[in-house]
């Protein structure tokens, strides 16, 4: 029921040396309406960037971390470079971005002093929210226009790695070692330098592998969690109070495999094959999920078996595909 057209998201990195004393990132999917992203590292971020280094000496960027620093970029790149972390909806900027909605992600540095860190991430929030007030019909006008687009027909991405870009200058720091007086800890402490680099940039996604947008997804009405789950989500969708025969595509799969670690409670499930013709009668019960809604762009990479990031992937659909030689979904044009 809220559905602000701006959010942010308010962290700490607990990352590399850098030079910043703040770090952000924009909507990271490649599926995300490509107006949102070009408003904001087109505009208003650099903006907002520019403002603070104005005004209060602050150097901020675009969020990542040096290839040396251990963080599982799932087959992630040893190459020298400044990495951002990760492209799927599970991330909160990401999914608001497929909700059309301006999602920032901001990242104080964990080796500023806690002052430091108060001090950048409240001027941030002002200056954001600053450029929000100064450009209120614009945002209005970019999500209104994305909630009105119907993607049916269209390509969109549903799996995504990360891209390289341009070599561009990053700022290294330095920090001392210290003690923490309370815990004893070792400890590290920002010293106030940056010293630019310059080196490949990686802080924007690609898309691997897409989809093409049907009419409508059709979902048995017996998978009662999945249905729940899109509600959840505010997706719109209507029963079918009859058999309808219609022309659909069904997803063989000709493999299927999880993951050997958990992660957050669940084994995440992947599964290879092919959409293919399927004359096919959509039983009482069923619902339909029409893509000619606000939320068009979240309901491909939920209900797409392929994606990277969707409802399979969550293990929603693993009691229907227990020796199941297609996806329960169909899909129509």
């Amino acid at each position: 029921d809220y559905d602000p057209q701006v959010a942010m998201d308010l962290h700490t990195t607990d990352g590399s040396v850098h030079g910043y004393m703040l770090t952000y990132a924009e909507p990271l999917h490649p599926a995300t309406d490509t107006a949102i992203t070009n408003l904001l590292r087109g505009d208003w971020l650099p903006s907002v960037t520019r403002t603070i280094k104005r005004t209060d000496n602050f150097d901020f960027y675009y969020y990542g971390d040096f290839p040396e620093t251990p963080v599982d970029r799932g087959g992630g790149g040893a190459e020298r470079g400044w990495y951002s972390f990760d492209h799927r909806p599970r991330f909160s900027e990401n999914y608001w971005g497929l909700r059309n909605r301006i999602g920032i992600l901001s990242e104080a540095y964990s080796y500023a002093t806690f002052e430091d860190r108060i001090k950048a991430t409240k001027r941030f929030v002002e200056e954001c929210v600053a450029y929000a007030v100064g450009h209120a019909s614009l945002i209005r006008r970019i999500t209104q226009a994305a909630d009105a687009h119907s993607l049916a027909g269209e390509s969109l991405a549903v799996r995504a790695r990360i891209h390289r870009g341009p070599d561009l200058p990053v700022l290294r720091g330095e920090a001392d070692e210290e003690t923490n007086p309370y815990t004893g800890q070792r400890m590290l402490h920002r010293r106030n330098v940056g010293h630019p680099d310059t080196m490949p940039d990686y802080t924007t996604f690609e898309a691997t592998e897409y989809a093409r947008v049907p009419r409508a997804y059709y979902v048995p009405g017996n998978l009662k969690v999945v249905i729940e789950r899109l509600a959840a989500h505010g997706i719109r969708f209507t029963r079918v109070d009859q058999p309808v025969v219609l022309q659909a595509e069904r997803f063989r799969i000709d493999s299927s495999w999880t993951a050997t670690r958990d992660f957050q409670g669940h084994k995440e499930r992947t599964v290879r094959g092919a959409w293919e013709p399927a004359g096919d009668t959509i039983p009482a019960g069923a619902v339909e999920v029409p893509t000619a809604q606000p939320l068009g762009r979240l309901i491909v990479v939920m209900l797409e078996p392929r994606s990277d990031d969707g409802l399979l992937d969550w293990n929603f659909f693993d009691d229907a595909l227990n020796g199941a030689r297609y996806y329960p979904v169909r899909r129509a044009f």
